[in-house]
């Protein structure tokens, strides 16, 4: 059927058009996470792969691992699983072993991202297969006197690897131009329910899973389980599947690690040992919570998804109710604009984001962080000013977390909010900014709202937000968004016009409105170059940027006619 817009949390999923993929969220009409992939292009993050280590770099406390792509991936050694240093274990079964507190970033970070307690490394990844809201469970009594007692030395990269080594590594962030793929050693293997991360070696559960009682349940059922000494996560969304389902799907994944060590066990050559899930099946996978339906505008997709789903027993078995409500979109009007979210889609590439009330958001991304100002609107007739600067802030403070999450933006993010007086109104605030960052599933570490109206936070980048793969920086800009003024133009050539007054002919190619402001505004000042013995060539030029006029001075030519 075609889906028709509703109040109600729904997933679209916009994969009829060959180039790329889009799923968004959407809630009561508003666009609230997103999720881009581009055609021919697969990512490899979260795939294993069995690889061969080219080389361990002492300086660099990293290894390069060859894995079959033609590409060889890096390795920190803070990525590299204790057991390793065992040369006469198998590539497979050295990673189930549990790993001692305090000697990898953060044990499980490959599949709970930012929820493990504790602060990751740098370099620390969160690729797409994680669970950014899972967490290590509170340590039992003896565990927790272990963690007070010093964490192990790390060891040196060359007593644990050795050039030639056969080892099983999974992809945290794809390669990016001369850099190859960021590996790790610490496994996860996500499901809708559980994450199996065999290095973690017990039962651990979500931050997010607040109900007590949800939690008993989820801690008794895995603790019951044969796990062989293997680790589990529970997700958040375990808290809406039965026992039964946990169970089944507990056992899917130990057959899915069972086939990665066996595969390791009987390969040759670096090679792809598993390949994540199909773009379209992650979306939705990592999203769903909380959705009803989830509408499909292409029949291929819709039934991968189906069998997905179907596979994880999330629909149709009539246990409990609370399965996806598959729904396949056959209007002639496309996806997002029939539930009104292409123009929110296309407001997310915009620099300048509109406020209620008139007020606005200016983002600016640069290589170190994120400026993020807040303008604000008219003020009403009656309202005074902190009246509606608090206005302005509140409603900034709910979309910057929103644009944040939307836009996957990562680093340091500041926010200018505008300056108000009142204490409470500053707290206030905060707390709403606070409470829109925690829905994100990335790491974040968040400041205080200051005097100066400057609130600052760390966000790490999850790589499934906007195609910034498909923007080219301006090439007449240079990315700063200000063109130069036609005046500015003129004025440079001017000066270098007058820095070779040994030239006997000019040739100044430059953007046509500059050549205008010099045969115009600027005339005298030619003239007066024309004037001390030099032929002066205009050449409009439409691809030169405004401020970058091209002066080219003949200092041996004869005497020629000016322009």
């Amino acid at each position: 059927m075609s889906g028709e817009p509703t109040s109600r949390t729904v997933l679209l999923v916009n994969a009829r058009d060959p180039e790329e993929l889009r799923v968004v969220r959407v809630e009561d009409g508003e666009l609230t996470d997103l999720r881009w992939s581009p055609r021919g292009r697969t990512s490899q993050v979260g795939d294993l792969y069995l690889g061969r280590v080219a080389r361990v770099e002492s300086g660099l406390d990293a290894a390069f691992v060859d894995i079959g792509t033609g590409r060889a991936g890096f390795l920190h050694v803070g990525h590299v699983h204790p057991a390793l240093a065992d040369a006469e274990a198998s590539p497979g079964a050295a990673l189930a072993r549990p790993a001692p507190r305090g000697a990898a970033p953060v044990l499980g970070l490959g599949a709970v991202g930012e929820g493990a307690a504790g602060a990751p490394e740098e370099g620390a990844g969160a690729g797409r297969p994680t669970d950014s809201d899972a967490s290590e469970a509170e340590a039992p009594p003896a565990a927790a006197a272990a963690t007070d007692a010093a964490p192990p030395r790390r060891p040196r990269i060359e007593d644990v690897l050795r050039p030639g080594q056969r080892v099983v590594v999974q992809v945290l962030r794809d390669a990016q131009r001369a850099k190859g793929a960021t590996l790790t050693t610490f496994l996860s293997l996500p499901g809708h329910g559980l994450v199996l991360v065999p290095a973690l070696g017990r039962v651990a559960l979500s931050r997010k899973l607040q109900d007590p009682e949800e939690r008993d349940r989820l801690r008794a059922l895995l603790e019951g389980l044969d796990r062989g000494g293997l680790g589990v996560i529970a997700r958040t969304r375990a808290a809406d599947l039965t026992d039964r389902r946990l169970r089944r799907e507990w056992t899917r994944l130990v057959r899915r690690w069972e086939r990665v060590v066996a595969a390791a066990e009987h390969r040759a050559e670096p090679g792809l040992l598993l390949a994540e899930e199909a773009p379209a099946v992650r979306a939705v996978r990592e999203l769903s919570r909380g959705v009803e339906r989830v509408v499909v505008d292409d029949a291929e997709t819709l039934q991968r998804l189906r069998e997905s789903l179907r596979e994880a027993e999330e629909e149709g078995d009539g246990e409990d109710g609370r399965g996806l409500r598959l729904e396949a979109h056959t209007g002639a009007r496309p996806l997002f604009e029939a539930f009104a979210v292409e123009d929110q889609w296309q407001r997310c590439f915009r620099s300048r984001v509109p406020l209620p009330g008139g007020g606005s958001l200016v983002i600016q991304e640069t290589e170190a962080l994120v400026a993020i100002d807040v303008n604000s609107g008219a003020p009403g007739a009656t309202a005074t000013l902190e009246e509606t600067a608090f206005a302005t802030n509140l409603a900034a403070a709910g979309e910057v977390a929103r644009q944040v999450r939307l836009r996957d933006l990562g680093g340091i993010v500041v926010v200018d909010f505008i300056d108000m007086k009142e204490a409470e109104h500053r707290r206030e605030v905060e707390r709403t900014l606070r409470e829109g960052l925690a829905r994100d599933r990335s790491p974040l570490k968040v400041g205080r709202l200051g005097a100066f109206g400057l609130m600052t936070f760390t966000r790490r980048r999850l790589g499934t937000g906007l195609p910034r793969s498909l923007e080219l920086t301006c090439p007449r800009c240079g990315g700063t968004g200000h063109l130069p003024a036609h005046r500015a133009g003129a004025l440079r050539a001017l000066r270098k016009l007058r820095a070779e007054p040994a030239a006997r002919s000019f040739r100044v190619r430059a953007h046509p409105g500059v050549v205008a402001w010099l045969r115009g505004a600027a005339a005298e000042a030619l003239a007066a170059v024309e004037a001390a013995g030099a032929a002066v060539e205009l050449v409009e030029a439409p691809e030169l940027a405004p401020g970058e006029p091209v002066v080219a001075a003949d200092l041996l030519a004869p005497e020629g006619p000016a322009r």
